[in-house]
């Protein structure tokens, strides 16, 4: 399971300035490595991951099931995760169905806090920790159990059913996902 020291490090290194990263200090401090475990507490660490294609200016969503929306690939840390960016991959893998990603990034690209419906059970508000990767768009996805559907959208046609926090953060997430993209070219780690 990832440590906390892991998790502060991560958040600290996002790529893009955020205001989030107070509300997770706060929530580090205040409950510790229950932070990261969705069964300690009604607000904890998710990881999730756009999944884009920068060739044809595309993003792979899905249509959540529990949310009946269309949102980036995420979800709670499990066991086997050793950091965040392990989660937001194995997240990414499980939900879109890809067979390989070309890159992912090294480094968050986003934070965000978000409420949650009551269909989400006991989870009243996700602390989401957001990476970026890239596919292509002639890849296919399979829906996962946790889906009704997965699809590539133009970044100029995307769904209308979006989550209400994507419907300005998209195109910011996608900007930032390329940029970070950019960088890992431009200085390989």
């Amino acid at each position: 399971m990832i440590h906390l020291d892991t998790a502060r490090s991560e958040v600290r290194a996002t790529s893009t300035p955020t205001d989030f990263a107070g509300n997770f200090e706060r929530l580090f401090s205040a409950v510790g490595d229950a932070a990261l475990r969705r069964g300690a507490g009604a607000e904890h660490v998710t990881a999730s991951c756009l999944v884009f294609d920068p060739d044809s200016e595309a993003v792979l969503l899905n249509h959540h099931r529990k949310a009946g929306l269309w949102g980036q690939f995420g979800g709670h840390l499990e066991a086997e995760d050793d950091s965040l960016r392990s989660a937001a991959h194995r997240e990414a893998m499980e939900e879109s169905g890809l067979s390989r990603l070309t890159w992912f990034s090294p480094a968050p690209i986003d934070l965000h806090v978000h409420d949650l419906s009551a269909s989400f059970g006991a989870c009243e508000r996700h602390f989401d920790v957001v990476f970026a990767a890239v596919a292509s768009v002639h890849q296919v996805p399979v829906v996962s159990d946790e889906s009704l559907a997965v699809k590539w959208f133009p970044l100029s046609a995307l769904p209308s059913s979006l989550m209400p926090d994507l419907v300005v953060r998209l195109p910011k997430l996608y900007r930032a996902g390329v940029a970070s993209q950019q960088v890992s070219v431009r200085h390989p780690g």
